[in-house]
């Protein structure tokens, strides 16, 4: 079971998660991190190859699957791009990103701890992100965008996706901050919406 690679350690009082990612990586050796979201319903193995078709037929363990596994856009090189696209699945069971509807409901970010998406890389280094926008859109390539020819295209890439948020949140993104978004299917199966979730790389909660 791939849950079984989790660890809850004690340090200094503190209850601290750590993958065991030498196992992942005897599993898969596409492996490139881990992703907690929203209270751990989101609580997946990352992996990343060489297109964006794979995985989305292909469980972690490389066997034909419709539910996939949560995978980095190919043309990103690792967590530290400017823009970090994920993308998975909204199954009906609220496994993979099924879970991000939670996001469109009214009181979802009144739990503070909701604001905040966790990554672990491959060495098993937490990286902290925070929620800055939230949408529904057609698909497009523009908020897949993973490399950008200027600070200036940058910038007017930050603008338009902050702009798009169905909520406005007290959070500022420069040209100097890392991009995570989160991408999955808006509605049943065929569907031409996606769901979207953008966040910032920030100082770690803990």
């Amino acid at each position: 079971m791939i849950q079984d690679v989790i660890n809850i350690e004690i340090e200094e009082e503190k209850e601290v998660f750590k993958i065991d990612f030498d196992k992942l990586l005897s599993i898969n050796s596409d492996t490139i991190g881990w992703i907690r979201f929203n209270q751990d319903k989101v609580n997946n193995p990352v992996v990343h190859t060489i297109d964006n078709a794979y995985y989305l037929k292909h469980s972690f363990e490389k066997k034909s699957n419709q539910a996939g596994t949560i995978f980095m856009d190919y043309r990103n090189a690792s967590f530290n791009d400017r823009n970090v696209v994920l993308f998975g699945h909204a199954l009906l069971d609220d496994t993979m990103f099924g879970s991000l509807q939670d996001i469109f409901k009214n009181d979802f970010f009144d739990n503070k701890e909701n604001n905040y998406i966790q990554i672990y890389n491959k060495d098993n280094e937490l990286l902290t992100y925070q929620i800055f926008s939230y949408y529904i859109i057609e698909k497009e390539e523009y908020y897949i965008t993973t490399s950008f020819k200027n600070d200036s295209d940058f910038n007017k890439f930050i603008d338009t996706i902050t702009r798009r948020s169905y909520k406005k949140f007290d959070v500022e993104v420069s040209i100097n901050d890392n991009i995570l978004t989160l991408s999955t299917c808006s509605g049943t199966s065929g569907t031409s919406k996606r769901k979207v979730v953008h966040a910032k790389r920030v100082e770690n909660l803990q």
